[in-house]
């Protein structure tokens, strides 16, 4: 049973870097979008946005959870572990982001987006303090660990964003 746990322990996170690398360059390509204003960049981006979230996004998304699924059914005592119920809780946020993100897909297939690229910006930070929680607990299965991790991640943005209203202010000095 090790060697295939092993197995499926490398798919699971394998898929997990290609779900994650779509749902860091997808929002970057939503800032992108939002400052577009002529017609073939625009259908640029959508052909680059939809390709993204179901070519490989979507996939991504889905074999991490099988392969996640897999392993839990290997060793299903990691169900009556007080981290993995948060780490599962993590992947539901993951998995509510990720449609979001489908939601904006098609929103800009219909030339509906209301937001700037300033909000997609942020908005692109939103699954770090996930992805910073899911490894920690995976690795140290410690939701203590995994908390000052996230609020660790969380105090650096709000620094940022402090940062970044000063200087919008032109209070620099």
């Amino acid at each position: 049973m090790h060697e295939a746990y092993s197995w499926f322990l490398s798919l699971h996170l394998i898929f997990m870097v290609t779900w994650f690398a779509g749902l860091f360059y997808l929002p970057r390509l939503f800032v992108y979008h939002a400052t577009t204003d002529d017609a073939p960049g625009n259908e640029r981006f959508k052909v680059m946005e939809r390709k993204l979230f179901y070519g490989i996004m979507t996939p991504g998304g889905i074999l991490t959870v099988i392969f996640g699924g897999i392993m839990l059914a290997l060793v299903p005592a990691h169900l009556e572990q007080p981290w993995m119920h948060f780490k599962l809780t993590l992947l539901a946020l993951l998995i509510a982001y990720h449609l979001w993100c489908g939601k904006l897909v098609a929103d800009f297939a219909a030339d509906r987006n209301i937001r700037s690229h300033y909000w997609y910006r942020w908005f692109n930070e939103l699954p770090v303090p996930v992805l910073v929680g899911v490894v920690i607990l995976a690795i140290n299965r410690s939701i203590t660990d995994a908390l000052i991790g996230i609020g660790v991640i969380l105090l650096l943005f709000a620094v940022s964003a402090a940062v970044a209203w000063r200087r919008a202010r032109g209070n620099t000095g």
